[in-house]
């Protein structure tokens, strides 16, 4: 578990930032002499990271403090992301790399990996307030991260805090939607010992209107998605121990989540969710020897989730009734569930960072899971007449080495990785659905893995990248032994591997009002035994399959910076070409009749575009600043299924929205007003096999900051 991860929810910080691009944090001054002139180049950490030799973008604190609502909204507008989402707030999403996505992805707070805990929480739930800067790693994901991941990695870097700070803010907005948020942090200065405590709360019932595609467009209201949640969390850090700094934080969160029917009416069926979880850090420089960095992670959390779908009657959009397939009822499917499955997950990382010199660094990551599942679903069992969950756990250890290698006084840099992953799993399986028949599988593999990326400056304002990698991922322990009640065991699955390639230019200048920016990127990825996610026989149950490979080429381009004193621009495009390379259907010799065709339910081609006119006390007054912001984004129609003929109609259409917000500071920054309108246009959106999303909705937030 991460360094900071429960201060996210209940600590803040002071933030000077004064204008939406990343060049006000200075750390070091660098000369670049030009034909007898100077100029000075600013180099803030956001900088140094895009110029690092693995394709990254870095969402700045002012990107996320504009339009965006949450993490979600910022990253869907980042060059080669797609978020999916399959409804407003709290509904399942998937963030897509390049068109790798799901569980491909590593996701990480501070550097330490939430997968585990996708039962519980999602990066949506970290307001954007708390927020420094959010990273997006494509196709090679750093060695310090630990994990497997193929597609890259999002990383939240939360912020850091004064000595006393207190943090409050609530927004309202449609849907009856209300988010509130609170922090506060106390430093003792003589003792070294800082402690901070808060949480989020937030409420929706998603009711807005929905057009069906299944049911001849149909209008209807969404009158069953209401979503609650609840997280509460404190933390203690000492830093003038034998570490620079050991923390111990604790956090309590809490989940309640309506289902929302699009064929049938469903009425009472839910999700439920809690956990605790604490977890320690421990740092420090020099450890042992000079030069040798330690960092050390480690959380364990204990929950408790399922669904209750016990209906006895299933209703038609017609108000239509009719009796549950089971005689113990159910609205979804041919059973019953009132599941209360129990899990317990640990989490562990070791970073050792030796610097040699300043040519060389040496880094060991050590990386260790596991995860003990409990279901137990009364109500399936006496559906089918027999146990149909059984407990599993499942153990994974990566460990990874790398050398990084700087030559030319900085102008050259490589960084080579190699990783080893191991993985065990033991449970029970019915090897027909129908049939009581138990099986007990256990599983032990081990593959390697491993990366190089390499950077070089052209020039002080023009560099290359180049990447090669040859990734594995790691089953979860969701794909392999299921959750319980919706997905199925699949204990067949074989680890997904990527062979990856990645060019690209990066040009970066600053001038008087900011800087410019202009980056493009080529990348080539061939993923073998891709996993899916597919139904499975029993009606609303599913499992994952190995479907075999999957090749992707694309290109990338973006242009981002400062053109005026006032405005700020940017603008991105994507095109990600995913075609199916199986010769013949997978397990057998028959020819695949959707061989190099491209993949389904995945966006091909996006772009994003947006301005920023900003200026202090536009209104008169001192400490004053305002902001008027506006960003549109594209995603061209794509097919979810495989495109047989040209006059295939499954498919989602083309969406172009506007979303536009004001934002008004106060007070050197202690109370901020903001106004957002999302989906300016009141457009017609679909995502994610065609689920209708919100159409034009508002949401009005006050924040206070006391400093």
């Amino acid at each position: 578990m991460n360094k900071r991860f429960i201060s996210i929810l209940i600590t803040a910080t002071l933030v000077v930032a004064q204008s939406h691009a990343e060049k006000k944090d200075t750390v070091a001054l660098v000369p670049d002499v030009e034909l007898e002139e100077v100029t000075v180049e600013w180099h803030n950490e956001v900088r140094e990271m895009r110029e690092a030799t693995m394709p990254i973008s870095v969402i700045s604190v002012k990107q996320l403090e504009g339009t965006t609502t949450n993490i979600n909204d910022a990253l869907s507008r980042t060059t080669g992301i797609t978020v999916r989402n399959t409804g407003g707030v709290g509904s399942a999403s998937r963030i897509s790399v390049r068109g790798l996505e799901g569980k491909r992805m590593g996701i990480y707070i501070d550097e330490a990996a939430i997968g585990q805990l996708s039962d519980y929480m999602s990066l949506n739930d970290v307001p954007t307030d708390m927020i420094e800067r959010i990273e997006v790693y494509k196709g090679i994901v750093p060695y310090r991260f630990g994990g497997s991941a193929l597609g890259g990695a999002v990383n939240v870097v939360t912020k850091e805090y004064p000595p006393v700070y207190l943090d409050a803010s609530y927004e309202i907005a449609s849907f009856n939607t209300h988010k509130l948020s609170s922090a506060f942090k106390r430093n003792n200065k003589k003792t070294g010992l800082q402690f901070g405590l808060g949480g989020v709360l937030t409420y929706s019932d998603n009711s807005y209107e929905m057009e069906l595609p299944n049911l001849d467009n149909r209008v209807v209201k969404r009158d069953h998605d209401r979503f609650k949640k609840m997280m509460i969390g404190g933390s203690l850090k000492a830093t003038k121990w034998y570490f620079d700094e050991a923390k111990l934080e604790l956090i309590y969160t809490a989940t309640n989540a309506e289902i929302q029917g699009i064929d049938f009416d469903i009425r009472e069926a839910y999700t439920h969710g809690q956990a605790a979880i604490t977890a320690i850090s421990l740092k420090r420089d020099n450890f042992i020897a000079k030069g040798l960095d330690f960092d050390f992670d480690a959380c364990y959390s204990y929950g408790q989730n399922g669904l209750y779908d016990a209906a006895p009657y299933r209703y038609d959009w017609d108000g239509n009734r009719y009796n549950a397939v089971s005689a113990y009822g159910g609205e979804q499917g041919n059973y019953a569930s009132d599941s209360d499955n129990r899990t317990h997950d640990f989490t562990s990382k070791l970073n050792l960072n030796y610097i040699l010199n300043k040519h060389n660094t040496l880094n060991l990551n050590l990386y260790a899971t596991h995860t003990r599942q409990n279901p137990k679903n009364e109500l399936m069992d006496l559906s089918f007449g027999y146990q149909t969950n059984f407990p599993s756990h499942m153990t994974s250890f990566t460990v990874g080495f790398s050398y990084d290698l700087t030559l030319f006084d900085n102008k050259f840099m490589s960084a080579t990785t190699i990783k080893n992953f191991n993985y065990a799993s033991e449970t029970k399986v019915l090897e027909q659905t129908f049939i009581n028949n138990p099986k007990e599988i256990q599983l032990n593999k081990n593959y390697w893995g491993g990366s190089e990326s390499l950077r070089y400056k052209i020039t002080p304002r023009l560099l290359a990248k180049t990447s090669f990698s040859s990734e594995v991922r790691i089953p979860t322990s969701e794909e392999l032994v299921g959750n319980g009640y919706s997905i199925l065991p699949a204990t067949d699955l074989k680890p997904e591997r990527c062979n990856g390639l990645n060019a690209g230019l990066l040009y970066h200048r600053n001038h008087q009002y900011g800087f410019i920016e202009i980056e493009g990127n080529f990348f080539l990825n061939e993923l073998k035994e891709m996993i899916r996610y597919q139904a499975d026989m029993i009606p609303c149950m599913a499992r994952y399959a190995n479907f075999g490979t999957v090749r992707t080429k694309g290109v990338e381009l973006e242009f981002k910076g400062d053109v005026a004193k006032v405005l700020y621009l940017y603008a991105n495009a994507t095109y990600q070409d995913l075609r199916d390379h199986r010769e013949h259907e997978t397990g057998s010799s028959a020819e695949n009749p959707t061989y190099n065709m491209r993949m389904p339910n995945i966006p091909y081609l996006l772009g994003n575009f947006g301005f920023e006119l900003h200026k202090e006390n536009l209104f008169g007054g001192k400490e004053q600043n305002s902001r008027f912001l506006v960003d549109a984004s594209y995603i061209h129609e794509y097919f979810y299924d495989f495109e047989m003929s040209k006059y295939q109609e499954r498919k989602i259409p083309t969406s172009f929205t506007i979303d536009s917000g004001i934002e008004h500071s106060f007070l050197n920054d202690s109370w901020t007003l903001s106004f957002k309108v999302k989906n300016l246009t009141n457009r017609k959106v679909y995502s994610d096999l065609n689920r209708p999303l919100p159409g034009r909705n508002f949401a009005f937030k006050v924040r206070y900051v006391m400093k």
